[in-house]
């Protein structure tokens, strides 16, 4: 056991050099260093991998530290989040990235935004009643829309399906556009009864690949007596990225509604182990 536990320290020892170097490269191309859907992949691989000899939750809990440790080894910057909302965000954010990541509070959205801008954080985590209230200003809103994407999300209560407002979003600076395998789609419809608008955005849409998961939190918007409903959309498979957001274009134009894209991702279910 010993010699095993050797043998396991002597490979993440050279797996964190060979991080370390990927991440030199990774800063001298400006690319970034977390990408969600390659962890995903992975974690998914070495469940695949391990054919039931480990329990999958242990293969994510054992890969959870592992990468974290990797995005420490690259140069990673800070997890931003609102200071107001650490009790809630604390705790499963550091259960789904791991001990080796740094967590910065910030007492505003404006403090958060120019630290993904400035590089100093990474990447941000936001409470779905916090995202809602930054997008509640016709001018925040449009920034964000310019600036920023939703790469994933995952739930504030460990082991339970959280509703939107208690659901934790990961935000990135705005890259390359939609990921290449997806199956989760947030969205922001300005209309009077997102309900209602809903349903006209999915009968616009092919029934066979798409559904709508959560429909609460309206915010109230400033034009016309309408409201922003934040929606949550999941296919019933992963589809490439590109595929959906044209498809989610088309139906909009279809329909007639306001509708912008916030994030297209894969789920991050897995998270936490």
């Amino acid at each position: 056991m010993d010699r095993i536990d050797l043998k396991i320290l002597q490979l993440l020892q050279q797996r964190t050099k060979l991080s370390a170097q990927i991440g030199k490269t990774k800063r001298r191309h400006g690319a970034d260093i977390y990408v969600p859907e390659r962890e995903s992949e992975l974690r998914a691989r070495m469940k695949r991998l391990s054919a039931g000899k480990l329990p999958a939750r242990a293969v994510t809990a054992i890969y959870r530290e592992i990468l974290s440790g990797s995005r420490a080894a690259q140069g990673q910057g800070s997890i931003g989040f609102l200071e107001a909302s650490e009790d809630a965000i604390l705790l499963p954010g550091r259960w789904c990235f791991g001990a080796c990541d740094n967590f910065l509070p910030k007492k505003t959205w404006s403090a958060v935004a120019s630290g993904l801008e400035k590089g100093v954080m990474a990447l941000a985590l936001l409470m779905g009643e916090d995202l809602t209230r930054v997008l509640q200003a016709p001018r925040t809103r449009r920034q964000f829309f310019e600036r920023f994407t939703v790469v994933g999300d995952f739930p504030s209560t460990l082991g339970a399906k959280a509703p939107l407002a208690r659901r934790i979003f990961i935000v990135m600076l705005r890259g390359k556009g939609a990921a290449m395998e997806a199956n989760r789609l947030l969205i922001l419809i300005e209309c009077k009864s997102t309900e209602n608008a809903v349903k006209r955005l999915l009968n616009s849409m092919p029934d066979c690949f798409i559904r709508a998961e959560q429909l609460t939190l309206r915010a109230k918007s400033a034009r016309n007596g309408a409201v922003l409903g934040l929606v949550y959309l999941s296919t019933a498979n992963s589809m490439d990225g590109i595929r959906a957001t044209s498809q989610l274009l088309a139906a909009r134009q279809s329909a007639g509604l306001a509708v912008s894209i916030l994030g297209v991702y894969p789920s991050f279910e897995d998270y936490g182990g």
